[in-house]
């Protein structure tokens, strides 16, 4: 009795011993992963995971990180490895990570420079004093032979999937869609590295002067003009948007040499306006300008004419983007709301103004006699989209019209930033990232929302994050590092000793 009593127990045991070892065995082999953080911060956007699941090729990523990586490196560091890990899930055995090989700091130093990643300088707390270290973090792309690098830094964490994204479809060879590019003379010797460059790593594209009827894309991409364009350009313009070509315009009324800034005119202003849409012939204030040097000694004064925009909710082209300054702005306003539906991409603030022109007088609002310049005037459009029917600007000319003339279109699409200089580089980097507004528009053409999601996200701080315990306690020090690696000590030793003393209670219990 007492042995069957002894066995019934031990197979009872060993039962147990056995679902436990099955569980561990099939989770080896099965991925399942709950992401509860706000936004979803750790997972993939759809447009990600169908480029890593599509892979045509084997990506191989080789991460180069120095051993000890202090403070906000060691966040990105951990975020990264997150995503990669998503990425290697969704990728489906074409997609894997690991980290270079090194026998010491020097030796990682030296394989890292060689292929392209460049050490950066930090400051970190060391023995009670601060001290200048050079920091690596980067990765090398690798598929059939292509290569590309990739720094990773703190503060990259919302645009480290987009990065990755473009990276891995470039280098698979993944065949991107094709969008068709107006550009004047007016910027060879203006700096357009980043939007230029964006826009070859995202898009096929085809350049066209519009003196020939362009190649039929779905989207066009018109980087403004400064003068008159030629009847023949407008004419191809015109045609596009009538045979279901969809433009994004970067086109304001605004110009400027080294001493003054002036309205100017040009026939496209006309077309425009005949499809319902005024670029007004004036100069956009806001008192949320971009901070600059003012004529007093390390002042900084708010610039009005700089307008920095935050994206609009109800926008699908903008939501969920700030940082986005504009350079001498014009209002834009519906003329029709009858045929044309005008939905607003881009407003001032609710404290906000007009500077009429068509001289503007910059130093009464920049440098204003009795303080503040005065505005007070509520949110002003300064991107729009626009969507119904439109009647071709030709389409009382017969003697203008060319063959297969389409005289109307009721589905057509623009939209419009009052800005033409969203092409050229920002001065500050905190405006870096501006020009993906201008992205998110040719992808709302593309009916691409996944890629929108993807530029646009935003990551929100965690409670458990350091530098976000101190801004809700308001700690402030003059020397931040000591502090925060007090704090860190302190949350590192409770970490610690918790759980095993919450272990031993419980078994008390």
């Amino acid at each position: 009795m007492k042995g069957s009593k002894r066995d019934q127990i031990l197979s009872a045991y060993l039962l147990r011993i056995g679902i436990a070892v099955m569980v561990l065995l099939l989770a080896a082999y099965v991925y399942l992963r709950i992401d509860l953080s706000h936004g979803k911060a750790y997972s993939l956007e759809k447009y990600s995971r169908e480029t890593a699941a599509k892979l045509q090729d084997r990506v191989v990523i080789k991460i180069y990180a120095s051993k000890d990586l202090p403070g906000e490196f060691s966040t990105v560091h951990r975020y990264l490895k997150d995503i990669l890990n998503e990425y290697k899930s969704a990728g489906k055995g074409k997609f894997t990570y690991e980290y270079a090989r090194h026998k010491d700091s020097q030796e990682l130093r030296e394989q890292a420079q060689i292929n392209g990643l460049q050490p950066i300088p930090v400051q970190v707390y060391e023995n009670d004093q601060i001290v200048m270290k050079e920091v690596i973090l980067g990765m090398v792309f690798e598929s059939q032979g292509r290569f590309d690098v990739m720094n990773v830094y703190p503060g990259l964490e919302p645009t480290l999937e987009y990065e990755i994204t473009k990276k891995i479809q470039n280098l698979d060879g993944k065949l991107l869609p094709t969008i068709t590019v107006f550009q004047d003379s007016i910027y060879q010797y203006f700096p357009t590295q980043l939007l230029s460059g964006e826009l070859a790593d995202n898009y096929k594209l085809v350049v066209t002067d519009l003196d020939s009827l362009p190649q039929f894309t779905p989207v066009m991409l018109f980087t403004g003009v400064i003068a008159d364009m030629t009847q023949k350009q407008l004419y191809n313009l015109d045609q596009y948007i009538m045979r279901g070509g969809k433009v994004v315009f970067l086109q304001d009324r605004i110009n400027s040499d080294q001493t003054r800034a002036f309205t100017f005119d040009s026939n496209l202003f006309y077309m425009l306006a005949h499809y319902g849409v005024l670029i007004h012939p004036n100069m956009v204030l806001d008192r949320n300008g971009d901070q600059r040097r003012g004529r007093g000694l390390g002042t900084q004064i708010s610039y009005p004419v700089y307008p920095v925009l935050r994206g609009m909710e109800n926008s699908p082209i903008s939501r969920g983007m700030e940082n986005i300054v504009m350079y001498f702005a014009s209002e834009i306003a519906a003329l029709d709301s009858v045929n044309i539906k005008f939905t607003p991409v881009l407003q001032t603030s609710a404290d906000s103004g007009r500077l009429p022109g068509p001289n503007f007088n910059l130093e009464a609002v920049l440098f204003p006699p009795n303080g503040l310049y005065p505005l007070g005037k509520p949110p002003i459009t300064v991107a729009a989209s626009v969507e119904g029917k439109l009647t071709s600007y030709f389409a009382n000319q017969p003697e203008l019209q060319g063959p297969g003339f389409i005289a109307s279109r009721d589905d057509a699409h623009f939209t419009i930033f009052g800005e033409r200089e969203l092409y050229m580089d920002p001065d500050k980097p905190e405006y870096i990232n501006r020009c993906f507004v201008v992205l998110n528009a040719i992808d709302h053409y593309l009916d691409n929302p996944s890629m929108i999601g993807i530029r646009s996200r935003r990551l929100f701080s965690s409670r458990l994050d350091i530098p976000y315990y101190m801004y809700r306690k308001n700690i402030n020090p003059a020397e931040p590092l000591p502090v925060l690696n007090s704090i860190k000590s302190t949350f590192r030793t409770v970490a610690i000793v918790v759980p095993p003393l919450m272990m031993l209670l419980l078994g008390v219990v």
